[in-house]
């Protein structure tokens, strides 16, 4: 049992030096410091980059979608215009040919065959 103890205390100094600092400095790791600092400066960066184009690359899948929102919306107006278009240019043509005949200004009606 007094083993269990005695690993349990290193275990604690141990950790209590790890959080105070002095365990790099009992492995020599303060001559490396700036090249650490150099380290963690350079894994930051590297995460707040990918941040970033992620950010980025989402909102170029969401302006993708709403541009062909837009094809699709501009697709259908250009369809009407030009049905309103043809419509009035075959109304013109009866109208000089002195046909009763207008646009119809109701939905067609379907005749079903027995």
């Amino acid at each position: 049992m007094s083993s269990i103890g005695e690993m349990w205390q290193k275990f604690r100094k141990g950790m209590r030096s790890f959080r105070n600092g002095e365990f790099l400095l009992k492995v020599g790791a303060d001559k490396f410091y700036m090249h650490i600092m150099y380290l963690f400066l350079l894994m930051w960066l590297s995460i707040l980059l990918s941040l970033k184009v992620d950010k980025t690359l989402s909102r170029v899948g969401e302006n993708k979608t709403a541009i062909e929102q837009l094809r699709i919306y501009h697709a259908q107006k250009e369809a009407q215009l030009v049905k309103l278009h043809s419509a009035s240019a075959a109304e013109k043509r009866l109208r000089e040919l002195g046909s009763p005949v207008t646009i119809p200004q109701e939905p067609a009606t379907v005749v079903k065959k027995k």
